[in-house]
């Protein structure tokens, strides 16, 4: 078994976006994410979170995926650990790991921001790993931009201040 190990980053704020939005808005953006994720992520289908820690630093959760996504089970449960206002670690029981990280552009603005998703998958049969690396490589780009889109409409319409 192989181990896979992708990243996908995309301007937050490209020329034209509209409304621009900061890193505070997309840190809260992220802190949804963490208990609505079908709010964000097409494969997602629903959220179960089923414990929080640490003043909900760690939540403990399940995310139920649409037909054709999350594998056999589909389903995951997830360990989620935040770490304000720069990443967000989602960690299977399987011992994936994804982890969302908002970064600065070169001039340091508040809005000049890049997101990053990583996938860390173990496991993974060895005669798939150039097809798997594919697939998630698109998962990532997809899950990326859908994240940044959700975001920017959550701050048009107010649910994001």
């Amino acid at each position: 078994m192989v181990s896979i190990h992708v990243a996908y980053t995309q301007s937050i704020n490209p020329a034209g976006a509209s409304p621009v939005v900061t890193e505070a808005q997309v840190w809260k953006g992220l802190e949804r994410k963490v208990r609505y994720a079908q709010e964000f992520v097409g494969a997602i289908s629903s959220t179960d979170v089923l414990e929080e820690r640490d003043g909900g630093k760690e939540v403990v959760r399940i995310a139920h995926f649409k037909p054709g996504y999350g594998g056999e089970k589909g389903s995951a449960k997830e360990t989620v650990r935040s770490f304000e206002p720069t990443k967000v670690d989602f960690i299977r029981e399987n011992g994936a790991v994804i982890t969302n990280t908002i970064s600065h552009g070169e001039s340091l603005t508040d809005t000049d921001l890049n997101m990053t998703y990583t996938f860390e998958y173990r496991d993974i049969d060895p005669a798939k790993e150039v097809e798997m690396r594919k697939t998630y490589l698109e998962g990532a780009k997809s899950a990326v931009d859908s994240s940044i889109k959700a975001i920017r409409e959550m701050v048009k319409d107010g649910r994001i201040k």
